[in-house]
């Protein structure tokens, strides 16, 4: 089980590290993005809810840690499972939470890069540790 974790934790991190840089690097294109997805209406809401499900279900299920560091990942996985299965339930929450994503300026954005990838970092240096 020990490896199946690390591993989880590994695909996760990368994953992590380059969507913050991501959002750092490039901002006005995850907005764009946003837009786009929220132009789609529910659509787009289902878009969005579809890849925090696969992200957070797939961390709950291989990934259930309950301490030291790995317990980021953890938190993560089921506050990603618990957007998804909002965004798919509930479209006015979507729709919300994406005008609030579309209100961000750059700046925001950056922060929130810097911040996903700190964690992909931390995360992804204690699976290399072990």
């Amino acid at each position: 089980m020990e490896d199946l974790t690390r591993a989880v934790e590994v695909f996760v991190s990368i994953n992590l590290i380059v969507l913050g840089v991501s959002y750092l690097l490039r901002p006005d294109a995850w907005k764009a993005f946003l837009e786009h997805l929220q132009s789609k209406g529910t659509a787009g809401s289902l878009t969005v809810a579809f890849l925090a499900m696969g992200i957070g279900s797939f961390i709950v299920a291989f990934h259930n840690v309950w301490g030291g560091v790995p317990t980021i990942l953890t938190v993560y996985g089921w506050l990603a499972l618990a957007k998804g299965a909002c965004y798919a339930l509930l479209p006015g929450v979507a729709a919300k939470g994406m005008e609030t994503g579309l209100r961000m300026g750059a700046g925001l954005w950056r922060v929130g890069g810097v911040l996903v990838a700190a964690i992909g970092i931390v995360v992804l240096q204690h699976a290399l540790q072990g």
